[in-house]
This record gives structure tokens, C-alpha cells and sequence, in this order.
């Protein structure tokens, strides 16, 4: 009797053991980190040449442009003046030499901006040899001009995160800048304390407060030395593609603008260009 009462208690005791280590292997398994699946990382080539396109909007700014007077009369500055922005596309062609240092050769298109500007003085006297000075005279100005621009750059990586290059750089080179003519409209006007315009200046016609004349330009077109600064990042689509964003900081040095009414040399002068430029390119690792 006591025999089976001890076989029965082991048979029970088994039989919970079996239905209860199941269940601490389970709430063993609840305690446990789900395993952790990472995203491949894009493996970009260290080294190689490669080719760029970019496509930017430059913001534009001038000085005051200088200007000969008629006569060896000294040099004077547009009362004011101002260019407009412009858009500009770009293609190039460079060398990843490590993980961290890259150079490219650009040539840049921009597009035609516009310039306005204006300047003050004296219109000629009609009747010189009077002893009277000639009426105030204000003009308008107008023309535009394109710009090519070649750099030398380079490029320093400021490391690899996650597909994303962050880098700072620096070009030199030269920019060609075309001048269209100039188109210069005067008006001799009356003033405060005179009664009109003395007279008519040759050249000039009438109007109901004084005279106008209309004078075109030749354009100008010269070689100046640039410079540039960047700044941006870089983004990479594929083992060879990279998308390029940047911002580029760069002056073109003063030159040549427009001609004297004859043709017979320089009478004008822009005092050169500063470009605040936003660019989003592509660059592609050819080998």
C-alpha cells in the first residue's frame, strides 16, 4: 500500500514539474531584447575621379560703379547703382583623393542680370562763354551682362555619418564678365530759384521742364581674377552618386564696363561683384 502511495505522489510530482518548467521558459523568453535589424550602410569608393552638374541662384551685389568725365574732368561714381540676382548652371570634373581631401575643376554659366543705376552733375551750358553755369542734370542708366566663371577648387570631408559628408573648401581662378551697352538718358531740369534750363544743350530735346538726350554705350567684356568659399554637404543615393548641397561666397574683381560715345576707349568701370550663391548638384564616380 505504501509502495503504490509513493509511486503515485512521484508520478504527480513529475507531471507538475513537466507542466510548470514550460512556463518559467517562457517568462525567461519575455525578459530577453528582440534582436536588433540595422539598415545596410551605403559603401562609397575612397578614391577616384568623378563628374559634377550643379544648378544654383546667385545672389548679387555691387559697388558703386566709376564713371571718366567728359574734358579731363576727373573721375566720378553712379549716384547709385544695383545688379539684379540670377540663376546659374554648372559642370565640372574632380578627383576624391581619400576619404577626406577631393579637388575639381567648375566652369559656371550665370545667366544675364540686369543693372540699373543713376548719376547727377551739370548738363553742358548751352551758351558757354556766358559766365553761367549749366542746369542740373540727373540721368538714368541701364544695361546687363553675362558671366563665365572657371575655379580651381579644394575640398576638405569633415567625416561620414550615415550617408552624410559635411565639407568646407576654397577656389581660385578667373571670370569673364560681357558687358551689353550702356543706355544713358539725361534730363536737364528746371529747379527751385530758376526759372528753366538755360536753353537747349546740342543734342538734347526739349521738354515741358527742361531737355532730355538719350546716348547709347558700347558694352565692355574682360578677364578678371575670382575667388570662392564653400560650404555644404554631401548625401549618399548609391556606391558611386552623391547629391551636393553648398553654399558658395565668391568676388569678382573690378574691370572695364562700357566705352566713351566714340568708341575710343574705357569711360566706365564696374568695381567687380560679390555672389552669395545656393547650389544643389549631382557627382558621380566615374572610376
Amino acid at each position: 500500500m505504501s509502495s503504490t502511495i509513493k509511486r503515485t505522489t512521484l508520478f504527480a510530482a513529475a507531471l507538475a514539474a513537466g507542466i510548470a518548467l514550460p512556463g518559467v521558459a517562457n517568462a525567461a523568453d519575455l525578459l530577453m531584447d528582440p534582436p536588433v535589424v540595422e539598415a545596410p550602410e551605403i559603401i562609397t569608393k575612397s578614391g577616384g575621379w568623378y563628374i559634377r552638374g550643379d544648378i544654383s541662384y546667385d545672389f548679387r551685389s555691387t559697388g558703386n560703379p566709376t564713371y571718366n568725365l567728359p574734358g579731363n574732368g576727373g573721375v566720378t561714381s553712379f549716384t547709385s547703382g544695383s545688379v539684379d540676382d540670377s540663376f546659374n548652371i554648372g559642370i565640372g570634373i574632380g578627383y576624391q583623393v581619400n576619404d577626406y581631401f577631393r579637388a575639381d575643376l567648375t566652369g559656371e554659366y550665370i545667366f544675364e542680370s540686369d543693372f540699373r543705376g543713376s548719376t547727377a552733375g551739370i548738363c553742358p551750358d548751352p551758351d558757354a562763354g556766358d559766365g553761367l553755369p549749366g542746369a542740373p542734370c540727373v540721368s538714368s542708366d541701364s544695361s546687363s551682362y553675362t558671366t563665365f566663371k572657371l575655379l580651381a577648387n579644394a575640398y576638405f570631408d569633415l567625416g561620414h555619418y550615415n550617408g552624410f559628408s559635411p565639407y568646407v573648401g576654397a577656389g581660385i581662378g578667373g571670370a569673364h564678365i560681357d558687358w551689353d551697352g550702356l543706355t544713358n538718358v539725361a534730363n536737364c531740369t528746371t529747379t527751385a530759384g530758376s526759372s528753366a534750363c538755360p536753353g537747349v544743350p546740342e543734342g538734347y530735346t526739349a521738354t515741358a521742364t527742361g531737355s532730355t538726350r538719350t546716348d547709347q554705350h558700347g558694352g565692355a567684356d574682360s578677364w578678371r581674377f575670382a575667388w570662392a568659399l564653400h560650404a555644404g554637404f554631401a548625401y549618399a543615393i548609391t556606391e558611386k552618386t552623391k547629391i551636393d548641397f553648398g553654399y558658395t561666397y565668391s568676388r569678382i574683381e573690378d574691370g572695364a564696363m562700357f566705352s566713351w560715345l566714340d568708341g575710343s576707349g574705357t569711360q566706365g568701370y564696374d568695381d567687380g561683384f560679390e555672389d552669395h550663391t545656393l547650389r544643389i548638384g549631382l557627382r558621380y564616380q566615374i572610376w
